[in-house]
């Protein structure tokens, strides 16, 4: 157990003084002003309680979306459709509070509940095609988040939106039911801790639970599942439907804390950002957390370089996908020592 923990740790450090290195070389040869560039990157997103606000607020969703994204990979089934999930559900979050009117605590429930089934049907409908046609998820569910984004695009420039508002977005929800702040004027509210629980009831549902067992029994070998038993065909649509609801309550989240409306072009990738959340995580919904903190702090510090040393958004992509890649890569050198003998 102690060789183990050690060879983790000498993993953690390879990982993360590698994407520090290659970041920071990539930086010297792009930024005008490297040591300005560096703090901006490095020290800005935790500068003071505005910046670090937001970068936590940016935390929220990202958990959610993952957690949903992790259900789905932990049965093996690949969930392309986030991000139309997440416009839906949003979407869903935005208009039930317009059609029942007020501010009480049973109207977000439902406006939350709403976001979740818009959410879970899209995700649900891939998983169907799967089980009954043997249509790939992989290509069912990118379609189908391809209509979707287009028909609440569609939505919200036109049949719902706030003729008094010079923007593309609903009719705002009512005062009273948007999260409170936490840090003001940061956008950090009080979704984060839903978020936060939900990382922690994800955790007790695939570790503790009947279904977080067979979900991942499925995933490890489908046909010895089957022979056990476990009906795989539930354990296709299910995770689906489940994957598809909690990136609904990921547009709820936004919805609520962050714009207060579905606003067009809302969910920001963020169905797309889930899957490298998911990814840093490997699929563990506790670690899920830093994971998401990681991935803000990283769109933290590439806005801020962005805007404080003139470097093209193309240049931070870049430099954000090298250091991706070296922390999801789980430092190759050292598993390939851990394997080369083995046949």
């Amino acid at each position: 157990m102690l060789a183990r923990n050690t060879d983790r740790l000498k993993i953690l450090a390879f990982t993360l003084g590698s994407a520090a290195l290659a970041s920071c070389l990539l930086l010297l040869a792009s930024a005008p002003d490297f040591a300005a560039a560096l703090g901006q990157f490095f020290i800005a997103p935790i500068a003071n309680s505005y910046y670090f606000g937001n970068l936590l607020a940016g935390m929220g969703p990202l958990i959610m979306a993952g957690l949903g994204v992790a259900v789905a990979f932990a049965s093996r089934n690949f969930n392309l459709g986030g991000e139309g999930q997440v416009y839906s559900g949003g979407l869903a979050a935005a208009l039930i509070p317009l059609a029942f009117g007020g501010s009480s605590p049973w109207v977000a429930v439902l406006a939350f509940a709403g976001a979740a089934l818009t959410g879970g049907l899209l995700g649900a409908s891939s998983g169907f095609l799967k089980r009954r046609l043997g249509i790939d998820e992989l290509i069912s569910s990118f379609l189908v988040s391809a209509v979707a984004v287009l028909s609440v695009d569609y939505l919200i420039a036109g049949p719902f939106r706030d003729g008094t508002s010079n923007f593309q977005a609903t009719t705002p929800i009512a005062s009273g039911l948007a999260f409170a702040k936490l840090f003001p004027p940061s956008s950090l509210n009080g979704g984060i801790f839903i978020a936060l629980a939900a990382a922690g009831l994800g955790k007790f549902l695939f570790d503790k639970t009947r279904f977080g067992f067979e979900l991942k029994l499925c995933g490890a070998n489908r046909e010895f599942a089957a022979y056990s038993g476990i009906d795989s065909g539930f354990y296709t649509t299910a995770p689906m439907a489940l994957s598809g609801a909690l990136h609904g309550l990921a547009g709820a989240l936004l919805v609520f804390g962050s714009y207060g409306a579905a606003m067009k072009g809302f969910s920001a990738g963020t169905g797309w950002n889930a899957i490298a959340v998911a990814l840093l995580a490997r699929n563990d919904p506790a670690a899920l957390i830093p994971a998401a903190f990681f991935y803000s702090y990283l769109q933290a510090g590439a806005q801020s370089v962005q805007m404080g040393s003139n470097i093209s958004s193309e240049i931070m992509a870049v430099i954000q996908a090298v250091i991706l890649l070296f922390v999801t890569a789980g430092a190759l050198p050292f598993r390939m020592r851990g394997k080369g003998t083995r046949r």
